[in-house]
């Protein structure tokens, strides 16, 4: 009764686990309700320091801390990091703890027949107990599972590093998403400061067009056309509010914050033009190549299917298993009741060579095929690295320009304010005409620089670098230069390969222009020769009378 009792309990502590373990839609949507419950109410928790201006380093920095996006690689690296410990550990040999308690409610017996007539034969006889307890160590080693165990510590030790070259690049790629939001709120909110205390200087405007075009000064396209500037000044404003919130909004979530407009940034760097001295085109392409993260996880991924293959011919291998065990039984009967044990075994699969050899050069090809991607990858980095260049040539060109069309704008507005003779209305319309104009030229300006700046940081992202700082480039030329005095005889075989290829080519070229040649040539003499006499145009007959 007991035992049955111990089962049922049993049996039902299983299946309420098992029942436990499931969810139904509505099981999901009281969970998404309670993390949405939760999830709001953290981010409300965590706020920026009130009315502290931030600049670039300071977004950064917080950026870099506080990113939810940033902390998913950095976890995701932490357990690539636990896998490879894990894979360490695979290397173990095998320790087995064995322990068998039977018990019969009979003597365990046998007799025995002879087979030969001289044979002796028995009765029934036992040779154990009834109860009978087994105890056994069991130390294993299994070459080809250590040697497996190895590659495989190899390949988690490179997805782990794949993994901190990932988070290396989000970071990266974080900075200039930083960089380029923080500038669109420091444009933003300085362009908003500049068309606001203009708008406050002529908000009498309205009232002012009105009275001129009544008292018929002003014709009534002039006044339409007055308003329609001012109305579009408006609108532009209108314009830099929203985009100025929708930037606080984007930086705000970068930083890691609850996303809302409560934020200000120091738009002081705006007054001044960065100083931006850039290393030769070709240099910044060799350093692209040599610092993106990109290009070391194809390195890496490569190296991961080298290890496939070394893992596949060892698999050609037998499989050789070392034991070592010492047992221990109750039984009466035994001689020695205790006892060591040491042995080898091996096993050899024969059928299954073919699939391996064919593994083997189905994960050499793909080596082949990673190491093309490697190189794909490569230009086309260096296609990024050209236009990014062009990028900050454009953004320079259009900054100074909209720089010098503000000088002129501003230099004339001075003249106007200092040779005003006319203190009328018309004159007084005529300088917040001027003023407008004046405006919206300082705000191009403004908005070119930002983006001069963005350019500057998306190179910088583009050569996988913080800064173009002169000890930092002669360290990266330095190590180029190494690395082409090392391949250099490699760099050499490369060249004669090319000249080969190219001499073929040719000779290739050369020979279809000869067969063309050829067929050109055979075909005018199978073709009719043309007569060279042109047939005479025929004559009219004049019809009898």
């Amino acid at each position: 009764m007991n035992k049955r009792n111990c089962t049922v309990c049993l049996s039902a502590v299983m299946l309420g686990m098992f029942l436990e373990g499931c969810m139904t839609a509505d099981d999901y949507r009281t969970e998404r309700a309670e993390y949405t419950v939760k999830h709001f109410e953290k981010a409300q928790l965590r706020e920026l320091e009130q009315g502290k201006v931030y600049n670039l380093t300071d977004c950064i920095r917080i950026a870099l801390e506080h990113n939810l996006d940033l902390k998913v690689f950095q976890l995701e690296e932490a357990v690539a990091r636990e896998n490879r410990t894990a894979e360490m550990l695979g290397m173990l040999p095998e320790l087995n703890f064995n322990n068998t308690l039977t018990d019969r409610d009979n003597t365990p017996g046998s007799s025995s027949r002879k087979i030969k007539d001289d044979g002796m034969t028995y009765g029934a006889s036992t040779s154990q107990d009834r109860t009978i307890n087994y105890f056994n160590v069991d130390l294993a080693l299994s070459v080809l599972d250590f040697g497996l165990a190895w590659f495989n510590t190899q390949q988690a030790n490179d997805r782990h590093l794949m993994r901190e070259y990932y988070t290396e690049r989000a970071a990266q790629n974080l900075t200039l998403d930083v960089v380029r939001a923080y500038f669109q709120v420091a444009a933003a909110q300085r362009s908003i400061r500049i068309t606001t205390d203009l708008l406050e200087q002529c908000r009498h405007r309205y009232d002012l067009i009105e009275k001129l075009a009544d008292a018929q000064i002003i014709t009534p396209f002039r006044a339409y056309d007055e308003t329609r500037r001012f109305v579009e000044m408006e609108k532009r404003l209108t314009n830099y509010v929203r985009s100025y919130e929708n930037a606080c909004v984007e930086l705000r979530s970068l930083l890691g914050y609850y996303p809302n407009a409560n934020i200000k940034v120091d738009d002081a760097l705006l007054e001044k033009l960065p100083e931006i001295e850039l290393p030769e085109i070709t240099t910044m392409e060799q350093i692209a190549m040599l610092q993106r993260p990109e290009l070391y996880e194809s390195d890496i991924n490569k190296h991961i299917n080298v290890i496939e293959c070394r893992k596949t011919i060892l698999m050609m291998f037998p499989n050789v298993r070392i034991f070592l065990d010492f047992t221990n039984s109750n039984n009466s009967f035994l001689y020695h009741q205790s006892w060591w044990e040491i042995g080898i075994r091996a096993a050899y699969n024969l059928l299954k060579t073919p699939q391996m050899i064919y593994r083997y050069r189905a994960y050499s090809a793909q080596v082949d095929s990673q190491e093309m991607h490697t190189y794909a990858k490569a230009i086309g980095i260096m296609a990024q690295v050209r236009m990014a260049h062009a990028n900050i040539l454009e953004s320079k060109e259009l900054f100074e320009i909209n720089e010098r069309a503000y000088r002129i704008y501003t230099r004339n507005l001075n003249n106007s304010l200092r040779n005003q003779k006319v203190t009328g209305a018309l004159s007084q319309l005529e300088l917040d005409h001027i003023r407008l104009a004046t405006a919206e030229t300082e705000v191009d300006s403004i908005f070119a620089r930002s983006n001069y700046y963005i350019a500057y940081y998306r190179m910088l992202n583009v050569l996988g670098v913080r800064n173009l700082g002169t000890e930092e480039v002669t360290s990266l030329k330095a190590e180029i230069d190494a690395a082409r005095i090392r391949a250099e005889k490699e760099l050499a075989e490369q060249k004669e390969e090319a000249l080969r290829e190219a001499e073929k080519i040719n000779l290739q070229t050369e020979a279809a222009q000869a067969e063309l040649e050829r067929e050109s040539e055979a075909a005018e003499l199978i073709a009719p020769k043309e007569n060279p006499v042109e047939a005479a145009p025929a004559v009219p007959v004049p019809a009898e009378p």
